[in-house]
């Protein structure tokens, strides 16, 4: 109607046309020219439908999409255009599919973007898949199959420095640093040893930490340690069997810590070299790490560092959790 007035030559106000806008029967002198500027420049004054986003009418079906998913499971790391390049190596004969199909394709198969990690590759040598498999499914004293998980008690060492306190992401505006004041020391930290108990009712822990400067972790230190959490086992639990989990490291295979641990009458474990995922302890320095970001305005110095573990490792409970996550029964 509006564009027939316009065709005609007619005014597009007048009293007629005033009173049906007033009654919302006729559109208003803006929408007017607005519907005559769309006839000049397109030809017509239809109104525009929506139509939404339409996906590509190609997807990533049958042999292909089984050849994705067997990428993903030999390289989880691949990126989506290495995935594309896969496609189209196994196939030639095809248009490589674009990174919108691909990843349709695998949120088909159900893959989601996550924080990637890393493991040696020497944890999958056979003699260490051997050793993983007897450390979980062994009896004492080649793996922990019919050790009560209550009676074990883990421990590990791990060091901390002043500035990985610091937090790693922060927010402001696009056009100026993430900036903020934080505690710098270069190549000084405190080594941490520490030991937890699996016993969901008697939180147990045990730690001891020092700076850097006075050498690492040695066996007078180690045997310092084993033997407080021995006393203090002979105290609270008289007569009991506890059975202590450790790595690798050398010092922790001394004939002389071994035998410490055996005359109190408790047992000891060594778990499948490279397999951390195995260790309720490195879980453990994962939450301390995460704990100390609450205090990096105030750490600033390695005893202050020290202080703020001594109060976040205080205030941690459930240990039995930790051991749980990474396998061990809950009896």
């Amino acid at each position: 109607m509006v564009i027939t007035r316009y065709q005609l030559g007619l005014p597009l106000v007048s009293p007629d046309l005033d009173e049906l806008r007033q009654e919302y029967q006729y559109p208003s002198l803006w929408l007017c020219w607005r519907y005559i500027r769309k006839f000049i420049q397109e030809g017509h004054a239809r109104p525009k439908h929506e139509t939404g986003n339409h996906m590509a009418e190609r997807q990533v079906l049958g042999q292909h999409l089984v050849r994705l998913a067997l990428y993903r499971v030999v390289h989880p790391e691949g990126t989506i255009t290495e995935a594309r390049a896969f496609l189209s190596n196994m196939d030639p004969t095809i248009a490589p599919f674009n990174p919108k199909e691909i990843c349709r394709a695998e949120h088909l198969l159900g893959l989601r973007k996550k924080a990637a990690s890393t493991t040696c590759v020497r944890a999958y040598w056979a003699i260490n898949l051997h050793k993983r498999d007897m450390f979980w499914t062994w009896n004492y004293p080649f793996g922990r199959a019919d050790v009560n998980t209550s009676d074990m008690i883990d421990m590990d060492e791990c060091g901390l420095k002043i500035e990985a306190s610091n937090p790693s992401f922060g927010k402001c505006v696009s056009w100026e640093r993430c900036h903020f004041d934080g505690a710098y020391n270069r190549e000084r930290k405190l080594n941490l040893m520490m030991a937890i108990s699996a016993d969901k009712n008697y939180d147990m822990e045990w730690h001891s930490h020092w700076p850097q400067e006075e050498g690492g972790t040695n066996l007078f230190r180690m045997y310092r340690f084993i033997e407080s959490i021995i006393d203090r086992l002979a105290i609270d639990w008289p007569g009991r069997s506890f059975c202590f989990t450790m790595d690798n490291l050398n010092v922790h295979h001394s004939p002389v810590l071994l035998t410490l641990i055996s005359n109190h009458g408790h047992r000891y474990l060594f778990r499948a070299p490279f397999w951390s995922v195995d260790r309720p302890m490195e879980y453990i320095f994962n939450s301390i790490h995460t704990l100390l970001l609450r205090h990096f305005c105030t750490i600033d110095d390695l005893a202050v560092l020290g202080n703020c573990i001594d109060t976040v490792i205080a205030q941690m409970t459930g240990f039995n959790n930790y051991f749980q996550h990474v396998g061990f029964p809950d009896n």
